[in-house]
């Protein structure tokens, strides 16, 4: 009787342990496909506005600086050659601390749900602050940015980077943003702490 009920519940881990399994592979597969589309759909509108004329910051560009926020950034001669210059970026919007009227913000080359509510490594995260006595609400669409970066250099930082003096429009030249509702689980964990920089999620060389 013994030996049954013992061979019984091991058939039953193993059960759960293979549904486990998909469901683990389910929710990467799901990440990986939202991540591709997202992606696409901030390339295209990267695109779009080159082909208009405007210059486009890529995030390739960011993607090469190496370092913590507790040692400092090293960045690369060509982000450099940006720092204090006036720029436009495309990406997807997150909050800190707040979901409405937000004078302070995050831009992220991927939504947060991408990174599957861990971190995204230090060199995905541009700082945003509007223009003084300008405010914005949090938007589904990825978004154009429009201000003056700053390479922040040295230790104990908060961002490697900044965009001050901010405005925003929709990417895609005309389209209508629609305003988001994120839940708390989703906000990006404060990162004033040392963060040493993943490996994130694999995107195209012209990302």
């Amino acid at each position: 009787m013994r030996q049954r009920v013992k061979r019984d519940l091991t058939a039953l881990v193993g059960v759960v342990v293979i549904l486990a399994l998909v469901v683990f592979v389910n929710a990467n597969f799901s990440r990986g496909a939202l991540a591709k589309r997202k992606e696409i759909e901030r390339q295209a509108a990267e695109n779009e506005r080159q082909e208009s004329g405007m210059e486009i910051l890529k995030w390739h560009h960011m993607r090469k600086t190496k370092g913590s926020l507790r040692k400092g950034a090293t960045f690369t001669d060509e982000l450099k050659k940006w720092n204090n210059k006036q720029v436009n970026l495309v990406g997807f919007m997150v909050p800190e601390n707040t979901f409405r009227e937000m004078t302070e913000f995050m831009l992220l080359p991927l939504p947060i749900e991408c990174y599957f509510c861990k971190r995204p490594p230090v060199r995905d995260v541009m700082g945003i602050q509007m223009e003084e006595g300008t405010s914005t609400e949090i938007y589904e669409q990825p978004v154009l940015i429009n201000g003056v970066m700053r390479l922040h250099e040295g230790p104990k930082q908060k961002y490697f980077y900044t965009i001050e003096h901010a405005a925003l429009v929709a990417a895609k030249d005309g389209e209508r943003l629609q305003r988001r509702y994120i839940k708390p689980e989703h906000m990006l964990p404060k990162h004033t702490k040392e963060v040493v920089l993943e490996e994130g999620i694999e995107l195209s060389s012209d990302s």
